[in-house]
């Protein structure tokens, strides 16, 4: 046998053990999580050595924990919903001095982005596909184009965590007490981290009634105890943005054309607003063409990935979060709102990953590898990110400290045109 039948056979051989394991073992999912904190980190190192609260990081996280109390802060809505996830990040960093409070807030929006990868390399998740495949989509996760506004940003942390909890939501059961510990730990704490627990439960309880598991109705108890929670808040808050919907469906197809297919291939290059109609309506084709081919030969787990990513769009484009004066699905098309294309950009490139080896009708198949190839232009075009403006965040600290008790402070902070207004306390450094 040449060495060239010898290396194709260990290749074969290694292929066949890989894909005969449901996951990596705990020692295989710390290594894999460390990996992924260095991929992270390589993005865009500028957001960990050179730290800085990034708009609500600290506007309104930051700001109100220190000024009003972290417990108080707790029962603060911003956006219409609680954000306890950013204000359990928040408590952290005022455990350290103000200079090292940004530091901890970006560290821990870090490993929140990586935690849906260990989720999903776990035997657990065998369900949402052969290992060799979750690692792809676990790669695509990692590297995916056109996520500049939601990396390692505590503020936006909250889309990587609802993809870990829905993930979770629909994997196997847990068979230890710990596991079932953590588990409904994070589902408890998830349901109170925005609104995603709403979309989510009632998926939960239609899991639960097709496959019978008991331990997916305990998951629809305890997102139900926020999801009751948000809905409560929701009704009784004043929503910060009273722009007119405008919605229209050139404004649409852009969004789905440009932002979420163009953009999940080729990288923020604003192809919404750049490229024109006839493109973006056949990416729009393309791109739905793909996950529908998909959806045909789904199980229950990823058809209900499908159904929660497209509650959560809607919901999206039904109440978008955005600033400016115009209507706010123009603004959508025009302003940097990757958070709300995630998920969309997850399931349209998972679904290409999943033609490009899977697919039955050899078109498909083509398309996906295509497709799966022109991503690689957005990865490489999108795979550093540019620092943030430099506030000389060390002068306001220094600002702070030199404070009289009682005073304000205004601390510039990135984007251009944020602040956050500190009053200094008696015992405050």
């Amino acid at each position: 046998m040449s060495s060239q039948q010898e290396a194709i056979g260990l290749k074969q051989s290694w292929r066949q053990a890989l894909a005969s394991r449901d996951g990596l073992n705990a020692g295989g999912q710390i290594l894999v999580f460390c990996l992924v904190m260095i991929a992270v980190f390589n993005r865009c190192p500028s957001r960990l050595t050179h730290a800085q609260f990034y708009a609500e990081d600290g506007t309104f996280w930051f700001a109100q924990a220190y000024n009003d109390g972290w417990l108080h802060s707790l029962t603060l809505p911003d956006g219409g919903y609680l954000n306890t996830l950013q204000r359990l990040g928040t408590g952290l960093a005022l455990l350290v001095p103000l200079q090292w409070a940004p530091f901890v807030m970006v560290f821990l929006g870090m490993c929140i982005q990586a935690l849906p990868v260990t989720i999903l390399l776990s035997p657990r998740s065998r369900d949402w596909g052969p290992l060799p495949l979750r690692l792809l989509f676990a790669a695509v996760y990692v590297a995916i184009p056109n996520s500049r506004e939601i990396h390692v940003v505590l503020t936006n942390s909250q889309w990587h965590l609802a993809l870990a909890e829905v993930l979770l939501a629909f994997a196997a059961s847990p068979l230890s007490w710990r596991g079932r510990l953590c588990d409904g730990s994070l589902f408890l704490l998830a349901g109170f981290c925005g609104p995603f627990g709403i979309a989510l439960a009632p998926l939960v309880l239609l899991f639960w009634w097709l496959r019978r598991r008991p331990w997916s109705l305990v998951i629809f108890c305890l997102l139900s105890v926020g999801a009751v929670t948000q809905i409560v808040v929701l009704l009784h808050s004043v929503h910060r943005t009273h722009n007119p919907l405008g919605p229209s469906v050139g404004a649409l197809v852009r969004i789905v054309g440009g932002n979420i297919v163009a953009g999940a291939l080729f990288g923020s290059h604003a192809f919404s607003t750049k490229a024109p109609m006839i493109a973006i309506v056949a990416a729009a084709l393309v791109g739905l063409s793909i996950i529908f081919y998909r959806l045909r030969f789904a199980n229950l787990e990823w058809k209900l990935l499908v159904l929660y990513c497209t509650v959560l769009l809607a919901a999206s484009l039904r109440s978008p979060l955005i600033p400016g004066t115009k209507p706010l699905w123009d603004l959508l098309v025009i302003e940097v709102a990757s958070r709300y294309w995630l998920f969309p950009m997850l399931v349209f490139l998972w679904s290409a990953v999943w033609c490009a080896l899977y697919a039955r009708d050899r078109v498909a198949k083509v398309a996906g590898t295509g497709l799966c190839f022109a991503m690689l232009i957005g990865v490489a075009s999108d795979w550093r990110y540019g620092k943030f403006a430099d506030d000389n965040f060390a002068a306001s600290v220094r600002r702070v400290r030199d404070a009289k008790p009682g005073e304000h402070v205004i601390v510039p902070i990135p984007p251009q045109g944020w602040s956050m207004d500190l009053v200094k306390k008696a015992s405050a450094q």
